[in-house]
C-alpha cells in the first residue's frame, strides 16, 4: 500500500475512511508531566450485574441443576400463556415460556422398568416452592429414575467434589442412587447412594466424587424399588469461589476479578423494573434458604431461581473489594415493555419502605430486623452500600415526583449514601445522573469529546451502560476501540464523569438474548471479549490524575461532506421511484428499480423492487437505502414518493458519507407531526433546522425535489419551497486518541492511546516538565491486523494484551503505534 493511500474498510456494512500517510507532518502527542489536570475517580470503572443471557442461573450463580424447584413452568407477575407467549394481565406479549411442565428433567428407564413421571402441587414442601416433581415407579428394571441435564450440559471435572442435596417425601422407604454420567448414560463419572429416604418432607445430601470429564454431563437420581416418590429442590453445586455455600463459579469470578472493578452494580437493568410491577425484583424473596426462594419470571426470556439474590450480591463486592450500587424500583414498571406506574403517595410508601429495608439489611446492626436477618444468613458485620440508584430508565413527571419520595427517605435515614437519577429532574436536588449509550463504532469514535463541554457545577454523570451493539455482529476489536476512545474521553473529565459500566456483562453462548457481551461462557469454558481486554487495561492501568495531553495532527486534511443520496424510513412503510440526480445540465443518476436495485446499499429494513419503486415494507426505525458517489456536490435530486402506511412519513438523504456521517430531510417526523433538516456525525442525528408542523398523507404520491450547494439546501414538496438550511462544517475525526496521566505512587506516567487506523501511525511523543525519564518503558498492547477479529470460546486468546519493554524513552521520541491498537505506555518519571 503507498503511504498516501486512503484505507477504505467496511465492517458490518459501514463505512469507514481512515486516511494514512497524508499528513504534512507527523501526528505528535505531547503529555505535560508537571501540569496534573483533574483526579481521577477510584471508581471510575465498573460493572453492571444484570439477569440477562443467562448471566446468572446457568452462568456465575454455580448452580448445575436446572428447574429445580419445579417451578419454571408457573409464569410470574399474574401472566399467563397465549400460544408460546407470555401475556401480562395488561395484555403485553413478551418472551418465549417452555411448554413442558417439566422443563430440563426426564424420565430414565432401563430394562423392563415402568415409571412416569408428572408435576405435582399436592402437600408441597412450603408455600414458596408449592409444586414438586412425582416420579412413580411400577417396575424398577434395571434402572428407573429421572434425569436433569442442567443449563445445556454440566461441566464434570476429574478429580472434583459435587454436593448434593434434594428434599423428599415417600409412601413407603426407598434408597435413591445419584450418578454423574454422560448425556447418553453409556459412562457413569461419579455415583453415591442415599439410603433411607422415607416419610415426610426431608432434606437429604451427599457428596459425588468424578473420576471422569465431561461438559456435557447429566445428573441422574434412580430409585431401588418400586413405590412412590416426590423430588423437590434438587441442587448440585461444583467447587464454588472460596467455597461458599450457594456460591459462584469460579473462573467467571476471575473474569470479574481482571477487571479490578471500583464498583458493582446490581441486580439491573430492566429486571428491576419488571414486566409488570409484580414482576419486578423484590429482593426479600431472595434470601436465606434457597427452598423457600420462589424466584420469579425473568423478562429476558426464562425462569430466574434468585439463588443469586440480594446477599449473595453484596458478598460478591466485598469479595471483589468493590463498591456496591443497589438499584431499587421506583414504582414504575419498564417502560419499553408494559408501563405500569404507582402514582399515589401512598401506594408508593411500601417501595420505599423495601428500600430502606435493603438497607437496613446490607449496612444495620445485629440489633436491628433486618440486621439480625443478615446475620442469620451468614454475615454478621455488616457490608457496605455506597450508592442507591433510583429506578432504571425512568423519566417523566411521574418518576421526578417519585423520585423525590426515595431520595427524601433515603437521605434522612442514611445522609452519606450517595443517590443516583435516571435522568435531569427539574428542581429536584439531584447528586449523580446515570446516561446510557448503545451505538455503532462511529458514534464512540465521534464523540470522545462529549463530556469536554459538560457543565462542572451541575451533578455528576454515571454512564451506566455504554458498549457498541450495532454493526459489529457479536463484538469484534474494531467496536471494542471505539469504546476505548470515548473511555479516553470519560477518563479526561473524571471530575464530571465519576463511573462508568459496560454492558451487559455475562453470555451464555446457549442463550444470547443481548447482541454483544463482554464476558461469554458455556458449561465448561469462559472468555473475555476484546471489549473486556480494553475494561481490564484501563482499570489496571487507571492513573491518580490526568496530565495535560495535546493530540496535534495539524497536517490532516479538513474532511468533506458526502454527496451519496438515498432514502429511508422510521416506522413506516414507504416506497419511491423515479430518483433523479443533476449537476446542472449532466444527470448524474436515474433510477430504473425495473431491473432490480443494483447500486443501492441497505442498511436495515426490507427493501425491494417493485412495480418500478424501490418499496420498503419493514417495521423499524432508520431504515436506510444509499447509493451515489460520495464525491458529488452542487447536485439537485428528484424524486417522487408514496406513503403505504405506518407512524411517519419519509426520509430523504442527501450528503451521504457513509452510514454514520450523512444529512436527510425528514418529512412526517416525531409521529407525522413536522419536517425537519437534520444532520448526522458519527451516528448520531442533530436538528439543523425545524421545518413547518405538517405530516405526510398515505397512499399517494408526492414530488420531491432537494438542491444542494455547498452547505446549503433547500427542499420543495409538491413544487413548493417547503425550508431551506445549511449545515454544519464536518468535525474532523482524529486519527489518533490520546491520554497522559500519573500513577502517583508507582511515580509512573500513563499513556493510553487508541489507533483505530490500518495502518501503523509513526508518532512523536513529546513528555514535557519531568526532570528525568528512565528509558525503559513497560508497552500494553491490544491488536490485531483484522478490526474484525474477535476472541471466541474456541479461539479465545485471538485478541489480547501484549506485554513488552521500549528502550527508547526520551523528553522526545517515536513509537509506531500498531494498526487498529489500544496502546498503554507506563513510563518512570520523576517530577
Amino acid at each position: 500500500m503507498k503511504p498516501s493511500s486512503p484505507v477504505l474498510l467496511s465492517v458490518g456494512g459501514v463505512l469507514l475512511l481512515w486516511v494514512a500517510g497524508l499528513h504534512a507532518a507527523p501526528t505528535v502527542i505531547t503529555v505535560a508531566a508537571n501540569r496534573p489536570g483533574v483526579k481521577v475517580s477510584p471508581s471510575l470503572w465498573g460493572i453492571f450485574y444484570e439477569e440477562i443471557n443467562h448471566a446468572g442461573d446457568g452462568g456465575i450463580y454455580a448452580e448445575l441443576v436446572q428447574n429445580r424447584a419445579f417451578e419454571e413452568a408457573q409464569p410470574a407477575g399474574g401472566a399467563r400463556m397465549e400460544g408460546d407467549q407470555m401475556v401480562t394481565p395488561q395484555g403485553f406479549k413478551h418472551g418465549k415460556w417452555y411448554q413442558s411442565e417439566l422443563h430440563a428433567w426426564a424420565l430414565v428407564t432401563a430394562g423392563d422398568a415402568k415409571a412416569t413421571i408428572a408435576l405435582d402441587d399436592a402437600q408441597p414442601l412450603n408455600d414458596k416452592t408449592p409444586h414438586s416433581m412425582r416420579l412413580e415407579v411400577q417396575q424398577v428394571g434395571t434402572r428407573a429414575g429421572v434425569a436433569n441435564a442442567g443449563y445445556w450440559g454440566m461441566s464434570v471435572k476429574a478429580g472434583e467434589g459435587y454436593e448434593l442435596s434434594f428434599y423428599a417425601r415417600t409412601e413407603g422407604d426407598q434408597t435413591v442412587t445419584a450418578r454423574l454420567e454422560s448425556a447418553d448414560g453409556k459412562q457413569t463419572y461419579a455415583s453415591a447412594e442415599v439410603a433411607g429416604v422415607a416419610g415426610n418432607w426431608q432434606r437429604y445430601a451427599g457428596k459425588l466424587q468424578a473420576t471422569g470429564t465431561d461438559p456435557q454431563a447429566r445428573l441422574v437420581l434412580g430409585v431401588s424399588k418400586p413405590g412412590t416418590i416426590w423430588f423437590d429442590v434438587v441442587s448440585l453445586f461444583p467447587k464454588t469461589y472460596l467455597n461458599r455455600p450457594n456460591g459462584l463459579r469460579e473462573d467467571l469470578v476471575r473474569q470479574l476479578q481482571a477487571l479490578k472493578p471500583g464498583f458493582v452494580r446490581f441486580p439491573g437493568g430492566c429486571v428491576v423494573e419488571g414486566v409488570t410491577l409484580e414482576n419486578r425484583i423484590q429482593w426479600k424473596n431472595t434470601i436465606g434458604d434457597i427452598a423457600r426462594r420462589p424466584g420469579r419470571w425473568d423478562l429476558w426470556g426464562y425462569h430466574n431461581t434468585e439463588g443469586l439474590g440480594f446477599h449473595e450480591y453484596l458478598q460478591l463486592c466485598e469479595d471483589l473489594n468493590s463498591e456496591a450500587m443497589y438499584v431499587v424500583n421506583a414504582g414504575l414498571s419498564c417502560a419499553f415493555r408494559n408501563a405500569e406506574v404507582v402514582s399515589n403517595p401512598e401506594a408508593l410508601k411500601p417501595y420505599v419502605q423495601d428500600t430502606l429495608d435493603a438497607l437496613e439489611y446490607a449496612t444495620g446492626p445485629v440489633t436491628s430486623q433486618w440486621g439480625a436477618e443478615r446475620a442469620k444468613n451468614g454475615h454478621p458485620k455488616p457490608f457496605k452500600i455506597k450508592y442507591v440508584e433510583i429506578g432504571n430508565e425512568n423519566w417523566g413527571e411521574q418518576y421526578f415526583k417519585n423520585y423525590r419520595q426515595f431520595y427524601d427517605a433515603i437521605k434522612a435515614r442514611y445522609p452519606d449514601l450517595i443517590t443516583i437519577a435516571d435522568c435531569p429532574i427539574p428542581n429536584q436536588p439531584v447528586e449523580i445522573i446515570d446516561e446510557h449509550y448503545y451505538v455503532a463504532p462511529p458514534w464512540f469514535f465521534a464523540n470522545e469529546k462529549k463530556y469536554d463541554s459538560y457543565s462542572r457545577s451541575g451533578p455528576k454523570i454515571y454512564v451506566g451502560e455504554y458498549a457498541v451493539n450495532n454493526n459489529v455482529g457479536s463484538g469484534n476489536l474494531l467496536g471494542a476501540l471505539s469504546e476505548a476512545a470515548f473511555m479516553i474521553g470519560m477518563e479526561r473529565n473524571s471530575d464530571v464523569v465519576v463511573m462508568a459500566s459496560y454492558a451487559p456483562l455475562f453470555e451464555n453462548v446457549n442463550n444470547r438474548a443481548w447482541a454483544v457481551n463482554l464476558i461469554r461462557f458455556d458449561s465448561a469454558r469462559s472468555t473475555g471479549r476484546s471489549s473486556y481486554h480494553v475494561q481490564t487495561m484501563f482499570s489496571a492501568h487507571r492513573p491518580d490524575v490526568t496530565l495535560a495531553t495535546q493530540v496535534d495532527e495539524s497536517g490532516k486534511p479538513a474532511p468533506q461532506l458526502g454527496g451519496g443520496i438515498g432514502v429511508g424510513t422510521w416506522n413506516t412503510q414507504a416506497e419511491y421511484k423515479d430518483i433523479v440526480v443533476t449537476q446542472g445540465t449532466r444527470t448524474l443518476y436515474r433510477s430504473d428499480f425495473a431491473t432490480g436495485t443494483e447500486g443501492w446499499t441497505m442498511l436495515g429494513g426490507d427493501w425491494q423492487a417493485q412495480a418500478g419503486a424501490l418499496r420498503q415494507s419493514g417495521g423499524g426505525d432508520n431504515l436506510l437505502a444509499t447509493a451515489g458517489d460520495p464525491a458529488w456536490t452542487d447536485y439537485t435530486m428528484t424524486l417522487k414518493a408514496r406513503k403505504l402506511g405506518g407512524a411517519e412519513g419519509f426520509l430523504i438523504l442527501f450528503h451521504v458519507k457513509d452510514a454514520q456521517h450523512m444529512a436527510h430531510w425528514n418529512l412526517g417526523g416525531w409521529g407525522n407531526t413536522r419536517f425537519s433538516v437534520e444532520q448526522k456525525e458519527g451516528g448520531a442525528n442533530r436538528e439543523i433546522d425545524k421545518g413547518p408542523d405538517q405530516g405526510i398523507e398515505s397512499n399517494r404520491w408526492y414530488d420531491i425535489k432537494v438542491e444542494v450547494q455547498g452547505r446549503k439546501v433547500a427542499c420543495y414538496l409538491d413544487g413548493k419551497l417547503i425550508q431551506t438550511a445549511k449545515l454544519s462544517p464536518p468535525q474532523p475525526q482524529p486519527a489518533i486518541y490520546a491520554l497522559g496521566g500519573k500513577d502517583e505512587q508507582a511515580g509512573q506516567i500513563i499513556l493510553k492511546v487508541v489507533n483505530p487506523g490500518a495502518t501503523a501511525m509513526d508518532t512523536v511523543v513529546r513528555i514535557e516538565g519531568a526532570a528525568k525519564l528512565k528509558s525503559k518503558a513497560r508497552v500494553i498492547t491490544l491488536s490485531s491486523d483484522n478490526p474484525t477479529a474477535e476472541n471466541t470460546l474456541d479461539e479465545p486468546t485471538k485478541v489480547v494484551p501484549v506485554e513488552s519493554t521500549f528502550e527508547g524513552v526520551a523528553p522526545e521520541f517515536k513509537y509506531p503505534f500498531k494498526p487498529y491498537s489500544l496502546t498503554v505506555f507506563r513510563i518512570d518519571a520523576l517530577p
